[in-house]
């Protein structure tokens, strides 16, 4: 992955407030985590505020952080699972699960595998089956699949039952009675149970037992699921996780490809950004956001018959399937038979086939920044600034302790700059008048006492000798000044005084 970086500052005042708040939906400040696809790497410019999916979000954008940690606090726990299959056993302890009965068969584990004759298991009244996961899942369905001794000695009424590694407190999750079965009939039975439980077992209390009180199954499974990291939902949707499940969600993405969790590490005030590097489907359900899309092309399946078994044996998409000719007994069929999917999974494993895509970068919104040429203390530079609440310098500064202007006016020659303690700089032309003539300035701004300072600037328009006047002023007043014109009348004078006013 290609990092870009880029210098940055975060603007914070004397008193360590931010002044860029973060928002949920923009404004001033950012919004959190938005999204870009490009199909480029950002400049540095570009780059302020952005993140490249999968990156580490340090306190550089410390709004984001505290959001992320906010929206954790506030979240609902929730968990990814992933199906646990059963293994082929070989004992009744096999990978970690342990299966047993109330009968203390050391073959009780013949359940679970299937068998294809009858499994004597005792009365149903008194017997149980039990099967341990060690560690926490969730059950989704579980089954029973009758024998095919057609005896129909097979079990009408149980329990399914779990607790979390003890013998005693087990909750009941499914009760049936008055269950009835053919001959090799196996039926699946739904759990609806949001806990998680370690063991799970069947307790039967009925039944048919017709051949001295023996009852007869050949095969219990159970669909579970096992937990593989928990995390939380947000209330706006974000998916958080804890940095202890970094490693779950890592391997997640290495199978998988999407891991589109935030991962907080609150200890070190950072987190990740979410991953995926597959094509992104759009999609108008709620229900199915998120959701992993497993790669896959429509099935090919077909058969034929009239096939002699033993021209050859079938290989790959292709396999031998026998029937057996009705009740005349006059031979053997066998059809052969086209299932794409026995050469590769991808087939058969969606309805269509995957739309053509290109590969762009996602970048997710992390902060709002401003740049600078090298690296610098903001606190420093910033101690004398006030936290203005608007932060718009242009329209509110009363809490300035530091002169700024006010007012000002220009008209021609004519102009004054009058400032918030009252200083004011104006200025003009000097009225025109013959030589050595008296003339007065009157004044854009009456000053407030005449301590105020008044020069002028006497230059000549021609290339012609000017003879100067004295430069001074006399008589002077709080709303004008005194003094004589050029001589000759061939030069032009301006003048501008200073003070309060």
């Amino acid at each position: 992955m290609t990092e870009v970086t880029a210098k940055k500052v975060i603007l914070k005042n004397k008193d360590g407030e931010y002044l860029i708040p973060y928002t949920e939906n923009g404004g001033d400040g950012f919004s959190l985590f938005d999204t870009k696809l490009t199909d480029r790497i950002l400049t540095g410019d570009e780059a302020l505020g952005w993140a490249l999916q999968g990156s580490l979000v340090t306190m550089t954008y410390p709004d984001a952080v505290n959001r992320i940690k906010e929206e954790y606090a506030e979240g609902t726990v929730a968990y990814i699972k992933q199906n646990l299959p059963l293994p082929e056993f070989t004992s009744n302890t096999t990978n970690g699960i342990t299966v047993s009965d109330s009968g203390g068969h050391d073959d009780a584990y013949s359940l679970i595998n299937g068998v294809s004759t009858m499994y004597t298991t005792g009365p149903w009244s008194s017997y149980w089956f039990n099967i341990d996961y060690d560690e926490q899942t969730y059950i989704k369905t579980y089954s029973l699949k009758a024998d095919n001794s057609g005896e129909a000695e097979y079990p009408s009424a149980w329990t399914l039952q779990a607790n979390n590694g003890g013998d005693t407190d087990w909750v009941t999750l499914d009760t049936q009675t008055a269950q009835t079965f053919t001959k090799n009939q196996q039926k699946t039975y739904p759990v609806n149970s949001e806990t998680s439980y370690r063991q799970y077992r069947i307790v039967f209390s009925d039944g048919e037992e017709t051949s001295g009180g023996n009852g007869e199954l050949s095969q219990i499974s159970f669909d579970v699921d096992n937990i593989l990291f928990e995390y939380k939902t947000a209330v706006n949707g974000h998916l958080i996780a804890d940095i202890s499940q970094k490693t779950a969600i890592d391997t997640l993405y290495s199978e998988t490809g999407i891991a589109d969790f935030y991962i907080l590490d609150s200890t070190n005030n950072q987190f990740y950004l979410p991953r995926n590097k597959y094509f992104m489907q759009l999609t108008d359900s709620t229900t199915l956001l998120n959701n992993y899309n497993k790669p896959g092309l429509p099935n090919i399946t077909g058969t034929f018959d009239g096939i002699d078994k033993y021209a050859g044996d079938p290989t790959g998409a292709f396999a031998i399937e026998k029937s057996i000719k009705g009740a005349t007994g006059d031979g053997t069929d066998y059809i052969a038979s086209f299932d794409a999917s026995r050469c590769s999974a991808v087939y058969g494993n969606s309805e269509t086939v995957q739309p053509p895509s290109s590969n762009k970068l996602l970048y997710y919104k992390v902060g709002h920044t401003v740049t600078n040429s090298g690296s610098i203390d903001v606190a420093n530079v910033l101690s004398d600034i006030n936290l203005l609440e608007t932060n718009k310098a242009d329209k509110d500064l009363s809490n300035c302790t530091k002169p700024y202007v006010t007012g000002t006016y220009q008209n021609g020659a004519s102009w004054y700059r009058v400032w918030s303690d009252g200083w004011c700089e104006q200025g003009g032309l000097l009225p025109s008048a013959s030589s050595a003539q008296k003339v007065t300035v009157t004044f854009l701004k009456t000053f407030s006492n005449t301590n105020y300072n008044i020069f002028k600037n006497v230059a000549a328009n021609n290339s012609d000798g000017v003879s100067y006047r004295v430069v001074s002023f006399y008589d002077k007043q709080l709303s004008q000044a005194d003094t004589y014109a050029t001589a000759g009348g061939s030069g032009i004078a301006t003048w501008e005084a200073h003070g309060f006013i």
